[in-house]
């Protein structure tokens, strides 16, 4: 008898394990996990988790989690599986067993919408800086010494361009003016050979000094700009970002050298970038446009703009601790659900439209 027990339990707790609710790791994180206040769970994540028990009959106990432990207590064996963003990595692949991919998503990056009227405040406030006032006092400066010059090179030429002393100094700074800007009139014009050299020489020293203060005034005004394109890395590795504590992106952002605020949640985020205490916000291009709609439908409304720059691609899935008994049907009813109408419902309604290319080949 004690033989055959002893043969038996291991059976009787297989079978004790088999029945047990999985426990399933989950982070709130719009639009792929929503607590109720009630406790329950709404989202992407709980709706794939239901239509997977509904097909395996499989019960179902969700653990709220902080979302940079969600994969190792997986690996850990404290819970089953998880639930939300998570991409497949080779560094989480070591640790669990990931199911195929479940959604494509996209790494992109958000910014405070920029109006006409906040957009013209900013060029105005920009064009009136003490760098450019420099360089408008460096210029006149520079046309009242030419003007001198040349008036007292042409003072007393027959042709009476630049005769008498206010008047003749005032005629040569508007000779000096519309030269410098290549407009050249051509009513005053110096005729001693010392008076065409200065003029020479202000010509080429003239479109220069042009040169200089519009590459100053474009380079001041270029903050405006980079609100509205975003093209590459380059174009906001100088911004002040938040991120997803614990997340790929402020992972990715630290090893780009980006200033990285972190955040418990993309809303927290978004609340600092709306009120100026961080210039950009980076994470998941779904999270960022529900979040988005979110922040749009307030009152006042706070318009967040994501440009269609991508960072890098990511594949979602459902990582499950390894050798667990239940993977292979998991990962068979995961795959089930995504191609139905349910699924592509859901997307719809979370999301808005089916995200990637990934659907549209299924």
């Amino acid at each position: 008898m004690i033989i055959l027990l002893q043969a038996c339990t291991p059976l009787c707790l297989q079978a004790a394990d088999a029945t047990a609710p999985l426990r399933v790791g989950i982070h709130e994180k719009p639009p792929y996990a929503l607590k109720n206040p009630d406790g329950t769970w709404t989202g992407l994540a709980p709706g794939l988790w239901k239509g997977i028990s509904d097909a395996t009959g499989l019960g179902i106990v969700f653990v709220e989690l902080p979302y940079e432990d969600l994969v190792q207590q997986v690996a850990d064996g404290k819970i089953d599986a998880a639930a939300g963003e998570i991409e497949v990595t080779p560094e989480a692949e070591k640790l669990v067993d990931f199911t195929q991919p479940f959604l494509t998503s996209s790494l992109c990056i958000a910014l405070s919408k920029v109006s006409w009227e906040s957009a013209w405040k900013s060029v105005l406030k920009d064009f009136f800086n003490w760098t450019i006032a420099k360089y408008l006092i460096g210029i006149f400066l520079a046309m009242l010494a030419i003007s001198l010059l040349l008036w007292f090179a042409e003072r007393h030429h027959r042709t009476g361009h630049f005769h008498g002393g206010i008047t003749g100094i005032g005629s040569a700074l508007w000779f000096a003016a519309v030269t410098m800007t290549t407009v050249g009139y051509g009513d005053k014009t110096p005729a001693t050979i010392a008076g065409r050299i200065i003029a020479v020489f202000w010509m080429i020293f003239g479109v220069v000094l042009v040169s200089a203060f519009t590459a100053t005034v474009t380079s001041s005004m270029s903050s405006v700009q980079v609100a509205n394109s975003i093209e590459s890395v380059s174009d906001f590795n100088h911004l002040s970002c938040g991120a997803l504590r614990g997340s790929l992106s402020s992972d990715i952002l630290r090893r780009i050298g980006v200033r990285t605020h972190e955040y418990e949640s993309i809303p927290e985020a978004f609340d600092d970038l709306a009120a100026g205490k961080i210039e950009a916000v980076v994470g998941d291009r779904n999270t960022l446009s529900y979040v988005r709609r979110e922040f749009a439908g307030r009152k006042p409304p706070i318009h967040i703009n994501i440009p269609s720059f991508r960072i890098r691609e990511a594949f979602l899935a459902i990582p499950v601790r390894e050798g667990h008994e239940s993977y292979k049907q998991i990962n068979q009813a995961m795959l089930q659900f995504t191609m139905s109408e349910e699924w592509i419902e859901l997307l719809q309604h979370w999301i808005g439209e089916t995200p990637s290319r990934f659907y549209k080949t299924l």
